[in-house]
């Protein structure tokens, strides 16, 4: 919504509350999800549009029939409730979302019928590099940019400042692995800890090598290139959907890393 910086201000904090039913696009199954612009507000549109293109071609191009899946950093749940439809009923989709707020609506999405589509499970957690507490800091703005307050650099000054914070488990993507289920398809967004959630998930890349979609900060680019290329994966900018998806060799805001 292109809005002037004190109207959108509240606007984002007069829509804290609001609740909204969405739909997936028919390639999807159409189906319903709870949302909230509280989250962000390009939820007050239609869940169609280029803002979607990375998450729904991942999900039709990369998840297969029976597939076992994660949506880490689910927000609304926009990929991980796609991903079910593509999965199809044989498959899963584990939800893991740190804001407990976001996750009462990936709950109310998820007891939603959904014929033909995988059952998706919810976990409120925050994924890092241990099992343990942090804290996690809710922003003035949009709830999506919610984060771990001890990740270097993390927030941005546009998320205005923290609303307020609180105490989080943290798992580790092995621990998930070990204890839930190993995914074959993996997307992590997690505003600036995709290097710490990697770090704690060596194992389970190097064991069963799920494709991934990752949103990648640009401080954690080198780093997370080299760890990515030490497990024989294979990268691209997925910017601007399937369809113009490109070989990079250092890793981008959206990075697709396939497993070579």
């Amino acid at each position: 919504m292109n809005l002037p910086a004190p109207l959108r201000l509240a606007v984002e904090r007069a829509s804290r509350n609001v609740s909204l039913r969405r739909r997936l696009p028919a390639r999807f199954g159409g189906a319903m999800l709870r949302v909230s612009p509280g989250a962000a507000l390009c939820y007050y549109r239609r869940l169609q549009g280029p803002r979607w293109d990375e998450l729904y071609d991942f999900a039709e191009h990369c998840v297969r029939p029976n597939a076992a899946v994660w949506d880490v950093g689910a927000s609304m749940g926009v990929f991980g409730f796609a991903a079910a439809h593509a999965a199809g009923p044989g498959g899963r989709v584990l939800a893991v979302e740190a804001d407990s707020w976001a996750a009462q609506y990936l709950k109310q999405s998820a007891a939603t019928p959904r014929p033909g589509a995988a059952p998706v499970q919810v976990l409120s957690a925050a994924v890092s590099d241990r099992v343990g507490l942090q804290t996690f800091a809710i922003p003035e703005r949009g709830r999506a940019g919610s984060h771990l307050a001890q990740s270097p650099g993390a927030g941005s000054p546009l998320l205005g400042g923290t609303r307020e914070s609180h105490p989080v488990v943290t798992l580790t993507l092995d621990w998930l692995a070990e204890n839930c289920f190993p995914p074959a398809v993996l997307k992590l967004d997690v505003e600036g800890a995709e290097l710490a959630a990697l770090q704690g998930g060596r194992h389970m890349l190097a064991t069963h090598h799920p494709a991934l979609l990752v949103e990648v900060y640009e401080r954690n680019a080198d780093a997370l290139t080299a760890l990515l290329h030490g497990h024989g994966y294979a990268l691209f900018d997925l910017s601007g959907g399937w369809a113009h998806r490109t070989p990079v060799a250092r890793a981008v805001y959206n990075t697709l890393a396939l497993p070579r």
